[in-house]
């Protein structure tokens, strides 16, 4: 079995920044909107960061590691992986940080010292963020064409073909089903058992992650520049157009209003 190779942070030489700003009330000095500090990686960061419980923050690079920073900007620890890091990493129920990276991988990274728990291979570059269903199984997509399914122990359960590579991250509704979209404009809606429960064909790509109304209405941007709104059965309840593509996921208001760029 191949070891991966975990590092402390002395002696790296960093490039890019991961800005802290301040929002509240702060030091004395800090003004809200001005930056608390900042943190160098050594590669583009593309993806948001994800906040552990404790304040630790953790975001990958295209220099392909996985930091983890405490919130006074001290490094933590980081993860080598074996490519560009993308997504942005899912912290599971018991601190566990997931995240995808371009050497086709699923890692689960020990949030204590950033040791390996174990590390899941696709058929293509992951690009997007797994998601967590309620029992702690992972689905991620890949740009292999499949949807995966993988234990919080990381064994392989089940993997759902799609007509086109994923780019976008999975969402999974209140009962268990999980909604991903292609980049052959279809929407998959996924039983928690790996079966189809229904797809819904759309004008263009699939690079927005669909969000799921309280009434179960799930909402997908598309590169045909149309904002769908669909029925938790499959069927369409309405479309509409904006003036550009849509890469961007919805995100919806208190009062039901969507919102999307």
């Amino acid at each position: 079995m191949m070891l991966k190779r975990k590092f402390n942070l002395s002696g790296l030489c960093l490039a890019v920044l991961l800005l802290a700003v301040t929002l509240g009330s702060s030091p004395a000095s800090a003004a809200p909107g001005d930056t608390s500090w900042r943190y160098l990686t050594g590669g583009e960061i593309i993806s948001s960061p994800a906040i552990g419980a404790d304040g630790t923050i953790y975001m990958g690079s295209y220099d392909h590691l996985l930091y983890a920073v405490n919130p006074d900007r001290t490094s933590k620890w980081y993860y080598d992986t074996d490519d560009q890091i993308y997504s942005s990493p899912v912290i599971g129920p018991d601190g566990t940080i997931y995240v995808g990276s371009h050497d086709s991988f699923l890692y689960a990274i020990n949030p204590e010292d950033g040791s390996l728990k174990w590390r899941y291979p696709t058929g293509g570059m992951i690009y997007f963020s797994p998601a967590i269903g309620a029992d702690g199984t992972i689905y991620i997509g890949s740009y292999d064409s499949y949807l995966y399914a993988i234990s919080p122990e990381g064994v392989f359960k089940w993997r759902f073909p799609t007509n086109g590579w994923i780019a976008s991250s999975p969402a999974i509704g209140a009962d268990g089903t999980v909604y991903v979209g292609d980049m052959n404009g279809t929407l998959y809606a996924i039983n928690a058992d790996g079966i189809a429960k229904w797809t819904f064909e759309t004008g263009g790509w699939i690079a927005s992650s669909p969000a799921i109304a309280s009434d179960g209405t799930i909402y997908v941007g598309n590169w045909d520049s149309s904002l769908y709104a669909i029925n938790p059965d499959g069927s369409a309840k309405w479309r509409y157009e904006t003036g550009g593509w849509i890469a961007s996921s919805p995100a919806i208001g208190a009062d039901g209003t969507i919102y999307v760029g």
